[in-house]
């Protein structure tokens, strides 16, 4: 009865499913309330396994993350279908690691393009 009440709430608070998501938290796939699964805090582990630049990133991300799935959504009444997935099963399914994965160096957080390879030159005059 909890556990229903609880995705009632996440389903009507489409910020709290996704800031709760796999990046943020402690939440897994297979038990979103917590489980043996989860990553427990200590020297150099983060929550959920991210790290802190990588948690950053997601974080102003919500509105792309929820633009995509309402274009799912979309997708599915275009084509006569009616939408089966909900916001948070999508984040469950949502490739997080892949995707933070697959930026180059300057899209991510505190990367400045060839900066942080090739640092400027000084000039002594």
């Amino acid at each position: 009865m909890a556990t229903d009440l609880w995705s009632q709430i996440l389903e009507a608070s489409p910020e709290t499913a996704y800031y709760s998501a796999s990046p943020f938290g402690q939440y897994s796939q297979r038990n979103p309330w917590g489980g043996s699964e989860f990553v427990q805090g200590g020297e150099g582990v983060t929550q959920g396994g991210y790290s802190p630049v990588q948690q950053q990133y997601w974080s102003g991300q919500y509105g792309n993350v929820y633009n995509q799935y309402l274009g799912q959504i979309g997708r599915s009444l275009r084509g006569g279908q009616e939408p089966t997935t909900s916001f948070m099963e999508y984040l469950d399914q949502y490739p997080f690691t892949q995707r933070y994965s697959a930026l180059g160096p300057a899209m991510r957080p505190g990367g400045s393009g060839t900066a942080r390879y090739s640092p400027s030159t000084r000039y002594m005059f």
